[in-house]
């Protein structure tokens, strides 16, 4: 069934191959972003490959544009099912020591990540009340799992999204409104911007990792995120709602089969455990 998906931070790397993929499984697609001629291609180019997009203008850290742009799609469309907050981004002067970096630029990565995730979802749930149904679904990444030495900013944004994520499900589900909120990583795709981190001056020098990964290792695909996300807004995932997915774990499945499981044993969740706690558990 078709489902209005709005994304955001759509013409970047992984945010314009998602769209691509979700339009070809046949949804349709509203690519928010700031570059109006970039926006303009990716629709066309989803478009002549026979998927349904449109595009709306917006720079996702400015409270009245991303409000704007919410208005305009209610306005064509009347409904938003699905909303996808991919900004992300991981700058070059944000890289490296964390008592060397500019407070400035350590300040701006963590905003661009986590403020801009604040303003979709609050925005997506006050055009969804009405309807009572909906769908917000945050990107995580690197720094969520395991320490991300030398991205602290970016390692510290995303696992805010994560817990973010999980307390607005809280409290949607507290104030007896039907809208769902998920956090996924969707892993390590091969993109233009990928390429010109792992090969920058920054990337070999802090994360020499990542070119070996590119190189010689298993790199993500956008099919998994796809696949994942197809599986989040189809419902049968709801009991999850709240949890954080690695497109890269496929375990989506098992998961719902084994969703009393996952709750009971507060899978998928960020938590802090001491000894005494583990041993009630």
């Amino acid at each position: 069934m078709q489902q209005n998906i709005v994304i955001t931070g759509a013409t970047g790397g992984v945010g314009s191959l998602t769209a691509k993929g979700l339009a070809e499984i046949g949804h349709h697609m509203v690519c928010l972003g700031r570059n109006k001629e970039k926006l303009e291609a990716l629709v066309k180019e989803i478009q002549s490959n026979g998927g349904s997009a449109s595009y709306q203008v917006a720079d996702m850290s400015n409270e009245k544009e991303v409000r704007e742009a919410g208005q305009s799609i209610i306005e064509e469309l009347e409904i938003i099912d699905v909303w996808i907050n991919n900004v992300g981004v991981n700058n070059h002067n944000a890289i490296g020591p964390t008592w060397e970096l500019e407070p400035k630029n350590w300040w701006t990565e963590v905003s661009l990540n986590l403020y801009t995730a604040f303003l979709g979802t609050r925005i997506a749930i006050n055009l969804m009340k009405e309807r009572n149904a909906g769908y917000i679904l945050n990107l995580g990444g690197g720094g969520v799992q395991d320490p991300k030495p030398y991205g602290s900013a970016y390692g510290a944004a995303k696992s805010a999204v994560v817990k973010f994520s999980e307390t607005v499900n809280i409290e949607l589900e507290k104030e007896g409104l039907g809208i769902k909120v998920f956090a996924f990583n969707p892993g390590f795709i091969r993109n233009e911007r990928t390429e010109i981190l792992v090969t920058s001056e920054v990337g070999r020098k802090y994360m020499p990792y990542l070119e070996e990964t590119m190189k010689y290792g298993a790199m993500s695909k956008i099919e998994d995120t796809v696949k994942l996300i197809d599986t989040f807004i189809s419902g049968r995932a709801d009991a999850l709602a709240g949890r954080y997915f690695q497109a890269d774990d496929k375990n989506i499945e098992a998961a719902i089969e084994n969703s009393d499981l996952f709750i009971e044993e507060r899978r998928n969740v960020l938590r802090v455990r001491n000894i005494e706690t583990r041993k009630r558990l």
